[in-house]
């Protein structure tokens, strides 16, 4: 595993100040590492590596939920709205003003 280099060099000082206190701490290191290599380390001790995943339920909830508020707004937001809107402002509206026209047998709506 590697370190970030600030972290290395914090661990290479903390090395140099405890051999510099202690001039048999590299040879003690070495034994307690030899004694204890083929030991599996404490599980207590373990990092565990946790991978980030999305999960299908929630996505799917979300994409439900956004399908849900699209339709919503859009019946919001319906073709009478968007008629009398494009009434009001037909060059902004383009083609959309033609296609509003009230059907047959219908009364015209006065704003």
């Amino acid at each position: 595993m590697s370190l970030p280099a600030s972290e290395a060099r914090v661990l290479t000082g903390i090395e140099a100040g405890l051999l510099a206190r202690d001039p048999r701490f590299r040879s003690l290191f070495a034994i307690f590492t030899r004694l204890t290599r083929q030991e599996a380390m404490p599980t207590r001790e373990q990092l565990r590596r946790t991978r980030w995943r999305l999960r299908p339920g929630p996505v799917i909830f979300i994409a439900l939920a956004l399908v849900l508020v699209g339709v919503v707004l859009g019946s919001l937001a319906g073709p009478a709205r968007l008629c009398s809107a494009a009434q009001k402002h037909p060059a902004a509206a383009g083609g959309a003003a033609r296609s509003c026209t009230p059907a047959a047998g219908s009364r015209p709506t006065t704003p």
